[in-house]
This record gives structure tokens, sequence and C-alpha cells, in this order.
């Protein structure tokens, strides 16, 4: 795996070039500036496949640097963790919305640097396997399972990144953050009948109307397959869930969403009441996520009982563990 590790302090670089060295990871280059990257990035005919980006540097920091190489086509979805010693859930949220996957906090022990280069790699390794962008917008349909990644929205990240964000954040953090599940009804029926464009187009529109409903830009956000996209956004938060569903149901009304046949898509929506994360070596982030999924499915399952009067369909799950 080929790899650009930045920070402006060159005893780190030695350690991380080492450290690296040892986890079997032999192709690293270093540079100590963010310019120097983004010269480095621009030169380089063969792609990196990872990033390891210091945060606080002079000039051009990591999360102006991690946002110039988001930007460009080649590393749309190349892994960029971040190596800092700022574990302030501002600099995190800062992060992770400009486009890092994981984030990891100084000083660094080889375990920990370990995990996240195989993470890395696993990433890179799946990508490989994944048909090319054109492939799959011409004859080749995303499983309904796949966590496609959607573009464009300001808090929007990828589902691994949505985890990883959870793992950062402090237990006081955490504990002032809330998991919310936005549920599509009859993905199936959308998946099967659309195209790719389509089906991508019709969660675009649903991720276009989370971000109306849900105002705050401390949200983060992900969608995860089979139509269900996460939230996380802070606990203080005055607005109900099933108050939340209607708004985003108001908004995908208004956009009246159609097939490219000019059939309407039907897009509805159900949100399950939040839940408190709780990380921990037993209950992992993605444990949290699949709770939050069941309970707006849940939600789903109410309305349909009540067909002619959804509000009937109380939420009664209980908004702690």
């Amino acid at each position: 795996m080929k790899i650009l590790a930045v920070d402006d302090n060159l005893l780190t670089l030695d350690l991380l070039t080492t450290l690296a060295g040892r986890l079997g990871f032999d192709d690293v280059t270093t540079a100590s500036s963010g310019e120097a990257a983004m010269e480095l990035v621009n030169r380089d005919t063969e792609p990196y496949q990872c990033f390891l980006m210091d945060i606080s540097m002079p000039g051009m920091d990591g999360i102006e640097l991690c946002g110039l190489v988001r930007a460009l086509p080649a590393y749309r979805k190349t892994p960029i963790i971040m190596l800092t010693s700022m574990t302030e859930r501002d600099y995190v949220d800062q992060a992770f919305k400009t486009g890092a996957t994981d984030y990891a906090t100084k000083p660094f022990h080889i375990t920990e640097l370990g995990a996240r280069l195989r993470m890395a790699n696993e990433i890179n390794a799946t990508r490989v396997g994944a048909p090319s962008d054109a492939l799959t917008a011409d004859s080749q349909k995303e499983p309904l399972s796949e966590n496609v990644q959607i573009e464009g929205f300001p808090g929007l990240i990828t589902y691994n990144a949505l985890g990883n964000y959870l793992l950062q954040l402090s237990k006081a953090a955490l504990a002032g953050s809330q998991v919310l599940a936005v549920k599509i009804d009859q993905i199936e029926r959308i998946h099967m009948r659309g195209s790719s464009q389509e089906f991508s187009y019709a969660l675009t529109e649903v991720a276009d109307a989370i971000c109306g409903a849900f105002e705050t830009k401390s949200n983060m956000f992900a969608y995860a397959g089979n139509g269900s996209f996460l939230v996380v956004q802070s606990k203080d938060a005055s607005v109900q869930a099933i108050d939340l569903e209607l708004q985003v149901q108001n908004l995908l009304d208004e956009k009246d969403t159609e097939f490219d046949n000019g059939d309407p898509m039907d897009l509805d929506v159900s949100i399950g009441n939040p839940i408190v994360p709780s990380i921990n070596s037993t209950l992992p982030a993605w444990d949290t996520f699949d709770r939050a999924i069941s309970r707006a499915e849940s939600r789903m399952a109410q309305k349909r009982q009540h067909p002619t009067c959804p509000d009937v369909a109380v939420q009664v799950q209980s908004t702690v563990q």
C-alpha cells in the first residue's frame, strides 16, 4: 500500500515510517507541510493509497489539505487518517466533515496505527474488487445492501467514517449525542424497478430532505445501505423524532420525485426514536447503528398497521439505553 505521511514534525515522520515498516507497510513517502504534500500528489503518476495527515501544521493545515485531496477525482475514496493531539469535538467534526476516514490521537501506539493501516488496506482491497463507476452506471446496479457513497451534502460522510467518528468522541461527547435512523419505505420496490441512476437519484433526494429537516450544522450522517440513513446529532435537540419524520416527509412530498418515465417514486420515510450511543469493547458503533435502524423499521411497521392514521402508531421505544 502506497502511503503519504504529512507532518511538520520530522521526528514524527521518522516514527511513522519506522512503525509502518514494522507493520509490513514499507512504501511510505513523507512530506513536512501541506503544500509539499500537494506537490507530491499532483506530481506522482501512481496515486497514493492511504494518507496520514497531521491536523496542526503551519500554513496549510491538515483540515485544508484533507479537503483539497478529497476534491481530486482520483482520491474521492482513498483512506485519509488524521493524526493529531487534538481531541476536542470541534476538531473531530471538522476532520470527518472534510473527508477523513479515520482519526488517531498522538502519541500513538504501534497497535493503534496497525489497526488503522489494516483498515485502510481492507478499504483499498474492496475498491479494487468493486466495478468501475462507468460500469456501475451503465450496466450493473449496486446491491441494495451496499452502503454506496453519496456526495455533495454538508455533514454527509461514509458509513465506515461515521462509525470511526463515534469511536473518537469522548465519553462526555457520546453522552451528549444521539443516533437516529431514517428508513425509506418500499426501498426494495424502488431498487428493483429503477435503474442505477434512478436509485442513486432517490437516495440523493432523501439525503437532501434530511439536510433540510436536520438544520443544525453539527449533524453528521451517512447512508448505511438497504434504504437506511444514520444521523448523529446533539442530544439537546428539541425536535422529537416524529416531528423530524414529518418534516423530512413534507420536503420529499414537495419534490414530487419521479422515475425517468414520469411515474411517481412515492418516497416515504420513517424515523425511529433516538439512541444515546454507548461505545466500548462489547458495544461497538455498529451495534448502536443496528439498534437505531431497528427502531426506524419498527416505526415503519407500525405505520403500515395504521395506514389511514399513521400518527396513531406512537413510537414507544425508550430513548435511553
